[in-house]
């Protein structure tokens, strides 16, 4: 398996590529474990933070994609292409890229005060839910428009 960038696929390796929830699947239980996947290394080179949660919002978008095995079993287009003129513009004047500012919460249980780490909870900005889960400290890491003006959190097995 590996990870690639969707302008970066072949029409070959389109035949191969995990649907989003699998692709996600995989990727999480990766990055759980400190596997390692190709080109996940690359995708975490062009995050403005590198965090689990930005890897994961990069594939839920279907931005990047993960391939099954079979997908290098066929011929590979050449490296030449690295090499196109128009490649070469784009690496020495990258478009702008949209910004988003971080918002950072720590879930804590009512009761204790205790944070809570690993837990699975649905942020939902601007009316748009997203299904996340909180790192080992109970942090939930929110990236969202300077613009973004409802934010609410709907916390599960609490």
């Amino acid at each position: 398996m590996r990870l690639v960038h969707h302008s970066h696929l072949t029409d070959t390796e389109r035949l191969h590529v995990y649907p989003v929830d699998q692709a996600l699947e995989w990727v999480c239980k990766v990055l759980l474990e400190r596997q390692s996947l190709e080109g996940l290394d690359q995708l975490r080179a062009g995050l403005m933070l590198d965090l689990d949660s930005e890897v994961l919002e990069h594939i839920e978008r279907g931005e990047w994609l993960l391939l099954r095995a079979e997908a290098d079993d066929g011929e590979w287009s050449t490296v030449q292409s690295a090499f196109d003129q128009a490649v070469l513009d784009l690496m020495n004047n990258p478009p702008p890229q949209p910004t988003r500012t971080p918002r950072i919460y720590r879930l804590v249980e009512s009761m204790t005060g205790e944070p809570l780490p690993q837990q699975p909870y649905i942020a939902t900005v601007d009316g748009i839910p997203t299904q996340r889960r909180t790192d080992a400290e109970g942090i939930a890491h929110l990236f969202m428009p300077d613009d973004a003006r409802q934010i609410s959190m709907r916390i599960f097995n609490v």
